[in-house]
């Protein structure tokens, strides 16, 4: 069964005003408004269940695609069950979070875009389907670009099937070198799970499994063949919601570092903050109870050095460390002379591009 529901589509206008997607926790300071006379719809346009696909306005809540999408037992593609906000603001945010720790940057599930440019001339990429893609990939160049290189209007989404079971598994963590090589074990195994989650202060690792009944049952008991004695909990997917929450850090408190696995083992003992968890899969942990100073400036060289990097999770805890929300790469120099069009007077506060 289909469901199709079109509404009118979003209008335009040539006199264009910058304006950033909104619902990004934390990304932009208090009291920073913009307008745009660009429409933007704020409706789900269709929802195809055969396709397993979604086109939305770009002003469309989050929470509305994921009670849409449910009602099918569908899920959008790289979405947290917890994210709040609007489709746009999530697809424009340029930090690597709010990521899913499995799937990773909602950005890079949406299958087409549509939108206005600077001079009012408009923007198509990608569609509905993944096939007979030529040209430049402008999704991946404009998703995380803030609304420096245009306004989206309306997103095609990726959707897919709902897990049917949730599992939890948990069991001791005391950063010895027998604890790593459990969970070398673990990093080798044959399936990857939802969710991985070392708690160094908790002296705990979490797992979360999903899938059938039948595929979870069975990696949870491959996973107590390595691990041994640990604690299960069945999770209710309503439950997942808090259970997510929990996850986040407060803003204003976490750095995210990102290193490959080998690395974690010689930097979790580092005395520049506080791990609230690490998440293997996502290649990310989040450091909490950091202050400004030598500790901290050593473990951003340390990092460095080893290949990694440090970036705010939002812009007080960016304000407070002087630390960037995103990491710099190749391509700021591109978005930073685009977006010189959207923002010739300077009035925002830029700290990274990508």
């Amino acid at each position: 069964m289909e469901e199709t529901t079109p509404t009118p589509s979003a209008g335009s206008s040539r006199d264009v005003i910058w304006a950033p997607g909104s619902g990004s926790r934390g990304l932009l300071p208090a009291g920073m408004n913009f307008s745009t006379q660009v429409a933007i719809s704020d409706q789900i346009e269709s929802l195809e269940v055969a396709e397993m696909v979604a086109t939305v306005g770009a002003a469309t809540p989050v929470s509305a695609i994921r009670d849409a999408a449910a009602k099918h037992g569908l899920i959008s593609s790289g979405v947290l069950p917890d994210e709040t906000g609007t489709i746009g603001g999530l697809f424009s945010d340029p930090r690597e979070g709010p990521a899913d720790p499995a799937t990773g940057r909602f950005r890079d599930h949406v299958l087409g875009i549509e939108g206005v440019r600077g001079d009012g001339s408009p923007i198509l990429s990608g569609g509905t389907v993944v096939k007979n893609v030529t040209g430049y990939d402008l999704i991946r160049l404009m998703g995380g670009a803030l609304g420096a290189l245009g306004v989206i209007t309306r997103l095609h989404l990726r959707l897919e099937t709902a897990p049917a079971c949730w599992k939890s598994l948990s069991f001791g963590f005391l950063d010895r070198p027998e604890d790593w090589s459990v969970l070398d074990q673990l990093r080798r195994m044959p399936f990857e799970p939802y969710l991985m989650s070392i708690k160094p202060v908790q002296q705990q690792v979490q797992l979360l499994l999903s899938g059938t009944q039948r595929a979870v049952d069975e990696m949870a008991s491959f996973i107590r063949e390595t691990v041994g004695d640990m604690e299960t909990t069945e999770f209710d997917p309503e439950q997942m919601i808090s259970f997510h929450r929990k996850l986040r850090s407060r803003q204003g408190t976490a750095l995210r570092i990102r290193v490959g696995w080998k690395h974690w083992r010689s930097i979790v003992t580092n005395e520049a903050g506080i791990w609230r968890a690490i998440f293997p899969s996502a290649g990310y942990g989040l450091l909490e109870g950091w202050q400004p100073g030598s500790d901290l400036d050593f473990l951003v060289e340390k990092v460095a050095s080893i290949g990694g990097s440090v970036t705010a999770e939002d812009v007080e805890a960016c304000e407070r460390s002087g630390i960037p929300l995103v990491h710099p790469c190749a391509s700021d120099s591109l978005t930073r002379s685009l977006r010189s069009l959207w923002d010739r007077d300077g009035k925002i506060p830029w700290q990274g591009d990508r």
